[in-house]
């Protein structure tokens, strides 16, 4: 058995390939395409692999996969937490992952399958379509406050029809050119959504999470691809760490400090939890989500309130899934009969 250690960047991936007894074979440098990974493994029979979880791994795990081979996803930081060097080059790295390999050392990062991969894919470019199409209507805000125009009194929103449509009427180049952007981007949203409904219709776990008010199909589709097999999390204090939505601790004898959340995990989560909470705190407000957000609010700040329901709100969803359960506003007992859904 050999095992191989992949340090993978852009534009190339250093290999380093060593034997059962920990002897280096060889140490290469190969390009990032899919036409040298194929040469590269080609001159395998019995190995493993291992690669980082950063940048390009998936179309490099893939390939090793599809050829038949195990093939192992490190999780980079715990990686470098077990394993770091003082000189650090991509010899060292490649070479450092292929004996954490062999001793069955690599701290493993989950690996969704490609169905999941590509909702993932799907969900994150409609929240970067809408973050450009945010960005152009600041820019359209603020060239007219440069130029000190105020839009009309009838006005309430500037980018609905009639707004745009007196936009276009001051027959400004710049802002003209931000319009155009935004009609772009917003047919690609629209079919994005169309796409987007079609995957919700198929996915029940998206529409269990969309029963909570305050998270339509979207938020659902996006908290479900982020979470995945929620089984894969033995505690919901997991599901929130992965989150990035625990505090991090500092101890030093006696004294234990908890300082702001790690923000470690899946950023995406954590922003589309902490929006949903300002909706559903709006629309839902006789809630037990919404009455521990006010009460915290009350104590500690609207800020602590908002990350504090959150991490509330992930409980919730965790044991939704893991019971197949709708949501209850007031609560659910599960020692006693499911109920009807409450309203509102």
């Amino acid at each position: 058995m050999l095992y191989v250690g992949l340090d993978v960047h852009k534009e190339f991936c250093q290999a380093c390939v060593m034997n059962a007894k920990g002897v280096v074979r060889s140490n290469e440098k190969f390009k990032s395409t899919q036409e040298e990974l194929d040469e590269f493994l080609s001159r395998f029979k019995d190995a493993k692999f291992v690669l980082e979880s950063t940048g390009i791994w998936e179309f490099i795990y893939e390939g090793i996969e599809s050829k038949g081979f195990e093939v192992v996803l490190a999780h980079p930081l715990k990686v470098r937490a077990i394993a770091e060097a003082r000189v650090k080059t991509d010899k060292v790295d490649a070479e450092t992952l292929a004996h954490l390999l062999r001793a069955n050392l690599i701290p493993r990062s989950h690996v969704p399958s490609r169905d999941v991969r590509n909702l993932r894919q799907l969900v994150r470019l409609r929240a970067y379509l809408v973050r450009q199409s945010t960005g152009f209507k600041n820019r359209i805000h603020a060239e007219l406050r440069r130029r000190g125009i105020r839009p009309p009194d009838y006005l309430r929103k500037i980018f609905s029809g009639r707004g745009v449509k007196w936009i276009r009427s001051l027959d400004i180049p710049t802002i003209n050119a931000s319009l155009n952007c935004l009609d772009g981007i917003g047919e690609q949203i629209d079919k994005l959504n169309e796409m987007l409904l079609d995957e919700f219709e198929q996915r029940r776990n998206a529409q269990l999470i969309s029963t909570i008010p305050g998270i339509g199909f979207y938020g659902a589709l996006l908290i479900a691809s982020e979470i995945d097999d929620v089984r894969r999390f033995p505690h919901p204090s997991r599901l929130c760490a992965y989150a990035g939505l625990v505090p991090v601790v500092r101890q030093s004898a006696s004294s234990v400090r908890y300082g702001s959340i790690s923000k470690d995990g899946s950023k995406y989560l954590r922003w589309i939890l902490t929006e949903s909470i300002h909706i559903h705190k709006r629309v839902c407000p006789d809630s037990q989500l919404s009455k521990s957000y006010q009460k915290i609010a009350r104590r500690r700040g609207k800020q602590v309130a908002l990350i504090a329901t959150a991490r509330k709100l992930l409980n919730v969803i965790y044991w939704m899934l893991v019971r197949d359960e709708e949501y209850h506003c007031h609560g659910f007992n599960p020692d006693e009969k499911a109920a009807p859904r409450s309203a509102c």
